[in-house]
C-alpha cells in the first residue's frame, strides 16, 4: 500500500522536491479533466492535509491523510 501511495504522491509532486504545493495539485487535477479549480480551492485542500503549517503536503502528511 505504501508503494502505491508513493506512486500517487509522486504524480502530484510535479517538481520532485518532496512537497505538493497548491499549484502542483491544481495543475494535476486540471490535467485529469477537472477544469476550473481555483488556486484558493487548491490551497484550501492542501491546508486541510498540512499538519506542520508550511502550506504544502509532504509524503508523510499525504500518507497520514490516507490512514496508512
Amino acid at each position: 500500500m505504501a508503494a502505491a501511495a508513493r506512486k500517487v504522491f509522486d504524480q502530484y509532486d510535479v517538481d520532485g522536491d518532496g512537497q505538493v504545493t497548491a499549484e502542483e495539485y491544481r495543475k494535476v487535477v486540471e490535467e485529469l479533466g477537472e477544469s476550473g479549480i481555483t488556486t484558493e480551492a487548491a490551497q484550501d485542500f492542501i491546508d486541510s492535509l498540512d499538519s506542520d503549517g508550511d502550506r504544502t503536503v509532504s509524503f508523510e502528511e499525504f500518507r497520514a491523510s490516507m490512514g496508512i
